[in-house]
């Protein structure tokens, strides 16, 4: 009944067009669901375009105006989403080349090192510990630094804490320059990897159109994360702190699915048409 090829769906009688944006998933009624696509094309801005409005598309034929139902239900834009992710990952690459310049100034000043050489305790080891994501891609790609971090504090475990009993000094010069070399290659390693996560992030990020139409025929274009399945849920009540005082009520209802703990906000198609 939902495919990936852009077709009508029919039997549209008591069934739901289930949709995420961020972790939460909403329902839209399906009768209104003319058709389901990738955003591949751009959206052609408008004089009075606006985040929520952003512009129109061209769809069969016809002129599709746009709504971007992140802002619109008070959420961040994918925009700002990405902006945000980059900006947490050049954070957590700076943590990382600090400790990396603090391990080559002990190094060089033969000073003691007082960061964690534990992989898990530095800055960056903690994040990278307790970082979460359901991007299976970013998920891959983040999980190849867990070497080349480790390794780093190996070097430097290598450098400042373990034993040698050795009375060449042309050796312990030699070792030490070898493990400033081995810092800077762990180093940029990981560096590159960080940067290649947000492109990563960029490319995987998808937006769906969900087009719709009412019942006087008008078409509304909607931005969706993700467009999960047709379903059949069970409406029960909005609970006072999801009603809209000022503005249009964009939800309906609160959806419960049987034999499933998940949970969906229902939109009020009136609502969104009244944008």
């Amino acid at each position: 009944m939902l495919n990936q090829n852009d077709e009508l769906i029919e039997d549209k009688s008591n069934l739901w067009l289930s949709l995420k944006l961020e972790s939460q998933l909403y329902a839209i009624d399906s009768s209104y669901v003319e058709s389901i696509s990738v955003l591949e094309e751009p959206v052609s801005v408008l004089p009075e375009s606006s985040t929520i409005k952003p512009g129109i598309i061209h769809s069969r034929g016809n002129v599709v105006p746009i709504i971007n139902l992140r802002p619109a239900l008070g959420l961040k834009t994918l925009d700002q989403e990405q902006d945000d992710f980059d900006a947490m990952l050049e954070q957590r690459k700076n943590d990382h080349i600090r400790w990396v310049k603090e391990m080559e100034r002990c190094l060089l000043e033969e000073d003691t090192f007082r960061l964690a050489t534990d992989p898990h305790k530095c800055a960056f080891g903690k994040w990278y510990d307790t970082y979460q994501t359901n991007n299976h891609a970013i998920a891959f790609h983040l999980n190849k630094i867990d070497e080349p971090h480790k390794k780093l504090h190996e070097t430097a475990h290598l450098a400042f804490e373990c034993p040698r009993q050795c009375d060449d000094c042309e050796r312990e010069k030699c070792l030490r320059d070898q493990l400033k070399q081995d810092a800077h290659t762990y180093k940029d390693i990981v560096v590159k990897l960080l940067d290649e996560t947000k492109k990563i992030f960029r490319e995987n990020t998808k937006t769906m159109c969900v087009t719709v139409r009412d019942q006087q025929g008008s078409l509304l274009g909607l931005l969706v994360d993700e467009v999960l399945a047709v379903e059949t849920i069970t409406m029960k009540d909005l609970p006072p702190s999801c009603l809209n005082v000022s503005g249009p009520q964009l939800l309906s209802h609160i959806g419960e699915k049987q034999g499933s703990d998940a949970t969906f906000l229902v939109l009020n198609m009136g609502g969104i048409f009244s944008l």
